[in-house]
């Protein structure tokens, strides 16, 4: 597989998850085969239509939330969705998947 082919394959698929998520969304991703390299960032989710639930948030005016970035391929992100959503049923996860035009060190 050449380089052009193999970054144009590569995806990130990143998750917008509630923090209490997190350790349940991580345990199954470490248990993943193949496995997948993933971070985790805490974000201050701001929207008009969110329901602010706690006395914390409605004076700060944004939700806690936590972005899952996970690094695969465009032939396995819907695998590792359908692995997610099976450890959070009842749980909508917010996703989006970004192309990888190139990655490395330099």
């Amino acid at each position: 597989m050449n380089a052009a082919t193999e970054s144009f394959s590569s995806v990130t698929l990143q998750l917008l998850i509630d923090r209490k998520l997190q350790h349940d969304l991580t345990d199954q991703l470490l248990v993943l085969t193949p496995a997948v390299s993933f971070q985790l960032l805490e974000v201050k989710s701001y929207h008009q239509q969110q329901s602010l639930e706690t006395t914390s948030e409605k004076v700060s005016g944004y939700q806690p939330k936590t972005i899952l970035n996970i690094q695969t391929t465009e032939a396995f992100y819907p695998e590792i969705l359908a692995h997610l959503k099976k450890a959070v049923p009842h749980t909508r996860l917010h996703y989006q998947v970004f192309p990888c035009l190139a990655q490395g060190i330099y």
